[in-house]
């Protein structure tokens, strides 16, 4: 007989939610569902909306809630996995600080819970089922809302004594002196090339009013990689300029944790052909690595990383 469990990802932009089976230790993903996220309103907000769709899934699928055996939560900020409470938020779903996300699925659905950062999450998702299942040494990056990052060494997940190792890798300094990010501190690489961060460079560049950019509906990395394909000069500035701090960050992430691959993640990874190369490109020039060279892979999971990596955590407790 299947066991059933429920995975979600919880992003700033999206919510990704999926059913997976799992057969005789084989964990398989059955059906998902995205929907739009509102985390600048919090997630009391959400939470009404997340719960229909999570029974709508169970019931589409004839999976009777009484065989639904867990439900694994990615969180966009720090979170203490054993006691299954967020810690601290950086302007996504601020109100959770005070929501006791295991009461509500005990509440529910009756079934165990896990949570744990949602970059860690995506990290087991392409470590057990993606990109990194041949080493057990990686550095996941999740470049989306935010700049996620998260850790295997030596095939343990790293967290820390308070649980913010290896997840930080977005709050990289890239300019000492620069743009202030959300975290506090100034320069971050999401400061620069992260979707929040992303619009607001644009819109106060001085050639954005001459620039395609200023007609589309939404500035995102979409827009800018379609613009750029349309030899608009600020696009194709902007997506230099990306990709250039996301090798940065990466390198200085090679220098601090010694991978042998890193996998790169989020919406962005459809553009994996163009990216990659350049990225692994500037990586290779500038990482100081005497033993060899570190693979820079694109995620083969997407979207469905955190939801995997949810439902490994809930059934190992790694």
């Amino acid at each position: 007989m299947n066991n059933f469990f429920i995975g979600i990802d919880l992003g700033g932009t999206r919510i990704k939610l999926g059913l997976i089976s799992n057969d005789e230790g084989n964990n398989r993903l059955l059906d998902k569902k995205i929907i739009p996220a509102q985390s600048a309103k919090g997630l009391a907000t959400s939470l009404p909306i997340i719960k229909d769709h999570i029974n709508n899934l169970l019931n589409s699928n004839n999976v009777d809630i009484n065989i639904l055996k867990g439900i694994g939560l990615g969180f966009p900020g720090l979170v203490n996995p054993q006691s299954n409470q967020i810690l601290s938020t950086n302007a996504k779903y601020d109100d959770a600080l005070h929501i006791k996300l295991d009461e509500w699925v005990h509440a529910n659905w009756n079934v165990d819970f896990f949570m744990d950062n949602d970059a860690r999450l995506a990290a087991v998702g392409e470590w057990k089922y993606g990109a990194g299942s041949d080493t057990d040494d990686l550095v996941v990056m999740t470049i989306g809302t935010g700049i996620g990052t998260s850790v295997i060494m030596n095939g343990q997940l790293m967290r820390g004594k308070h649980f913010e190792a290896g997840c930080l890798g977005g709050h990289i300094s890239v300019v000492y002196n620069g743009r202030q990010c959300t975290c506090g501190n100034k320069g971050c690489v999401e400061a620069y090339a992260a979707t929040w961060s992303l619009k607001e460079r644009i819109r106060e560049h001085e050639a954005f009013s001459k620039s395609s950019l200023s007609t589309v509906d939404v500035i995102d990395f979409e827009a800018m990689f379609n613009e750029a394909d349309k030899q608009d000069a600020l696009a194709i500035e902007f997506k230099n300029d990306c990709i250039q701090l996301w090798a940065a960050a990466i390198v200085n992430l090679i220098h601090a944790y010694d991978p042998e691959v890193v996998v790169i993640g989020g919406g962005v990874m459809h553009r994996h052909e163009e990216l990659i190369p350049r990225i692994k490109e500037l990586v290779h020039q500038h990482a100081w690595t005497p033993w060899g060279k570190v693979e820079i892979e694109p995620s083969q999971l997407l979207s469905d990383a955190g939801i995997y990596g949810a439902v490994y955590c809930l059934q190992n407790r790694i």
